[in-house]
């Protein structure tokens, strides 16, 4: 029985992750790349000036209300956001009035130049937040289509890593388990490795993801059970809102933001202001806030102070009241988000959404090795449904990273001023795939795999090139100006392709000793045909003599 149950989870694994692997391997990649989308934006917006060291928070507050006065005179509400370790410009941000018929104006979002005070003109460019959302949004379908495919993919996918799970007997064992050079064995071991070190990752974020949409996929439930009141009440209980602060249409001149700032100052007794949101701006009733960590898995009162804008009084502050479903809820996504990572975590965050990536990778890889040998011997060669996961896999373990690094390129070689520019990254990148997708069925499957690793080496390691080539934030100028975020963009390209290279060139090499080791084994074989015969040529004539003298002693008797 419990074999029979084994055996069946083991074949429900194979064929579930089959199914959904390369959608999957899509959405662990692009996720993965997703904890550093504010860096990536940073890297494909050149435009923004290199870092200022050693500006103080007031002097960064001030540049920042001057622009708002000239830019943003008619808003009720904005946001200031200082220079951080991850988005290393000084930024601001208000929401335009709505116009009629609408409930919400359009977002402004702007770099202010440190030294001059002006807005930062920067290229149109979807940035880290368009492969942030491709995760989720597959880009090219409506939300609901897509969310739906992301929830089933996401469900099977929790599935795979239970079952998982499962079918491992002596899954301590196959941790430390490793056979190199035996084909199906070593990607056996890869698959179980990768799977076992980061297994409460991937548990963890497969299971918050779904939760994302938690109302998208439970809508029919909610909808037979409960009516619009109650629904609009449960809403509220997972997702707060804090109590808004209106305007009493009566002018009247705030104080300085950089001024009202020493009062945060005083009761934090540090200097690490993180954000500024500003209500009921030049009105009797005007309110800042300062904030120094923003995250709902780590939520402490202390880190916000709140300051009459009029007079520069602080203002107590109610503590926000979570319930318990509220705070399950802001937990799982601030875990899946990553929203409490400092660096360190986050690169942790990072390299386990790669070995993700590399577990689908590995997952699909050893359900075509299993099946070589046999597909290999049949008279009209491999079917086609094995020829198609093969070409699959080609296109897009290799592909797709080939893919992204064309999004980069477009980024850099696109018209500065080309219309719809930013849609046109994502179409290069995705026209690229396609083609990477198509190529592996006009070639030879280790020659396509050879061929895709040494054009990913070569699209890597030439990008800090290009970027050399066509702007002024590159690798050498980011190292003069201590500007590290823009220096590691570089430098990462340069391992990501160094990883490439090496692996088509220990391709190339399995392929050479297999092409070596086949003809030393029909030699082999056919040496050790030749001593069979004469063995059995002597034997059979060593028998033939002891025939011949049984015969001869019975004549003689």
């Amino acid at each position: 029985m419990k074999d029979n149950f084994r055996q069946s989870m083991k074949w429900f694994h194979t064929w579930v992750g089959l199914i959904v692997g390369w959608v999957l391997f899509f959405m662990f990649l692009t996720g993965s790349l997703g904890y550093f989308y504010q860096e990536i934006t940073r890297w494909m917006e050149p435009e923004r000036p290199f870092i200022e060291h050693n500006v103080s928070n007031e002097k960064l507050l001030d540049t920042a209300q001057i622009f708002l006065s000239k830019h943003a005179k008619s808003v009720d509400e904005f946001s200031i956001y200082l220079p951080n370790v991850r988005d290393q410009n000084l930024r601001v941000a208000w929401r335009e009035p709505a116009e009629p018929g609408k409930k919400r104006g359009r977002r402004q979002s702007h770099i202010v130049d440190i030294n001059t005070g002006d807005k930062v003109e920067s290229r149109a460019t979807g940035g880290g937040r368009l492969l942030y959302r491709m995760h989720y949004r597959l880009h090219y379908l409506s939300t609901k289509v897509s969310y739906w495919i992301v929830g089933f993919c996401s469900m099977l996918m929790l599935l795979a890593v239970i079952t998982g799970v499962v079918i491992h007997k002596k899954i301590f064992t196959d941790f430390f388990t490793f056979r190199a050079k035996k084909g199906l064995l070593g990607w056996l071991d890869i698959h179980n490795v990768l799977s076992v070190i980061a297994l409460p990752f991937h548990f963890m974020i497969t299971y918050s993801g779904l939760l994302f949409f938690l109302f998208t996929y439970m809508a029919l439930s909610t909808n037979l059970q409960i009516s619009d009141d109650e629904y609009s009440e449960l809403r509220k209980e997972i997702f707060p809102r804090t109590a808004q602060i209106e305007s009493k249409n009566q002018a009247a001149d705030m104080l300085d933001i950089s001024t009202l700032y020493q009062q945060a100052k005083r009761t934090w007794k540090t200097d690490e202001l993180l954000s500024v949101k500003v209500y009921a701006a030049n009105d009797n009733n005007a309110q800042v806030r300062f904030v120094r960590h923003e995250t709902d898995i780590t939520y402490n009162p202390e880190d916000q102070v709140l300051v009459n804008a009029i007079t520069g009084e602080i203002i107590p502050q109610i503590a926000k009241k979570y319930t318990v479903s509220g705070m399950i809820h802001n937990g799982f996504f601030s875990l899946h988000e990553g929203q409490f990572a400092g660096p360190i975590a986050r690169w942790i965050y990072f390299f386990t959404g790669l070995i993700g990536t590399a577990m689908i990778a590995s997952g699909l890889i050893l359900w075509t090795t299993k099946r070589k040998p046999k597909q290999m011997k049949k008279p009209n060669g491999p079917d086609f449904g094995y020829r198609l996961v093969e070409q699959l896999n080609i296109g897009t373990i290799v592909g797709l990273p080939i893919a992204i690094a064309t999004y980069f390129y477009a980024n850099r070689l696109l018209p500065v001023d080309m219309a719809e520019r930013s849609a046109w990254e994502a179409n290069v990148m995705f026209i690229s795939w396609a083609v990477l997708l198509i190529y592996p069925i006009f070639r030879p499957a280790n020659k396509a795999w050879r061929e895709q690793l040494q054009l990913a080496a070569l699209a890597y390691m030439a990008l800090p090139l290009v970027n050399i080539l066509t702007t002024d934030k590159h690798l050498i100028n980011s190292l003069i100006k201590q500007d590290w975020g823009l220096a590691a963009f570089d430098m990462t390209f340069l391992v990501i392709g160094c990883c490439f290279a090496f692996s088509a060139y220990k391709y190339k090499a399995l392929q050479v000793n297999k092409k070596v080791r086949k003809p030393a084994i029909r030699h082999g074989s056919r040496q050790v045909t030749k001593q069979k015969n004469k063995q059995n040529e002597k034997d059979e004539r060593e028998n033939e003599g002891l025939l011949n003298l049984q015969q001869a002693n019975k004549g003689n008797s």
